[in-house]
């Protein structure tokens, strides 16, 4: 089911989510450099220098400081090793899910169900984060609350964002019941009125490839999507990753991957989560859980 063999890149926030992964899987929920070491060499045929797992427990570090209440790790008191506790508390499950959503090339089977519940994620940060008086709502083929075929969804909700919708059924290739790359919509009505145009609105994407977030960007852009939604206004782009996309000193890990976009990496996630988690929206897959439960014995 899961199967830790090595960093997919050499960002330090992608070893550190490494190293995280193998805490939660060993026997007693600690994990040292020794620990990390042996793990790449064994199983995945990486040698890591001693620099670089510095660097690693200088961001696990950060992010003790960071994420607060929500992260499920503490460093031992000559900073060579960190832990877990064997039961977490829910805000450490939430972390947990999303540290392993950011990983699915190390999950073997039901990654679906995971990128779903990170859009659930996704959708309740974006909704506490939205004015209050707004409306957030999903878009996505699979949460989706916008019925029809493709072109009628995007119809209407091009007329919700304040803008004019264009499309018909020979904007698609035939079959294509697809979202446009749209996850999730938000807007702003600031009066009682029917007048819709000329509002603030955003839509939001959710990527959980740490390969092809970047990429994802486009997918949600007004130079993409103008032809089949004529606004009076621009939409805000929005893109949500499961990621914790940061240095050591909290600014993004590598600005020139990150377009004219907001960015909602782990952190502007979780900190959207400040009061409680809704475990009944996210409703965490069967398979959250068969790894909160699973131990190997490192090699």
């Amino acid at each position: 089911m899961i199967n830790i063999d090595k960093p997919r890149d050499h960002d330090i926030h992608t070893l550190c989510d490494y190293a995280e992964l193998i805490c939660l899987l060993t026997e007693d929920r600690t994990c040292s450099r020794e620990t990390i070491s042996d793990q790449g060499r064994d199983v995945g045929e990486t040698e890591f220098q001693d620099n670089f797992l510095d660097d690693c427990f200088n961001q696990i570090q950060w992010r003790i400081k960071e994420f607060g209440e929500f992260y499920p790790f503490s460093l031992s008191a000559h900073a060579r090793s960190f832990s877990a506790p064997e039961l977490l508390t829910e805000k450490q499950n939430l972390y947990a899910l999303i540290l392993l959503c950011a990983n699915l090339p190390f999950v073997q089977e039901k990654r679906g169900s995971l990128t779903e519940a990170f859009e659930r994620i996704s959708f309740l940060a974006l909704k506490t984060f939205w004015p209050a008086k707004g409306t957030v709502k999903p878009f996505g083929k699979n949460e989706s609350e916008f019925t029809g075929t493709k072109w009628e969804r995007i119809n209407k909700l091009a007329d919700e964002i304040g803008g004019i919708g264009s499309s018909s059924a020979s904007s698609f290739r035939r079959g294509d019941s697809g979202d446009g790359g749209i996850d999730i919509a938000a807007w702003m009505t600031f009066d009682s009125s029917n007048e819709k145009r000329n509002i603030m609105s955003a839509l939001a994407q959710c990527a959980c490839s740490r390969t092809d977030w970047s990429s994802k960007q486009s997918e949600i852009s007004f130079d993409r999507l103008s032809n089949l939604i004529h606004p009076t206004h621009r939409w805000n782009q929005i893109l949500f990753i499961p990621q914790c996309f940061r240095d050591n000193r909290g600014f993004w890990a590598v600005p020139g991957e990150i377009g004219q976009t907001i960015l909602f990496d782990r952190l502007r996630i979780i900190s959207q989560f400040s009061d409680s988690v809704n475990w009944s929206v996210i409703a965490p897959p069967e398979i959250f859980q068969t790894f909160l439960e699973k131990r190997f014995d490192l090699v």
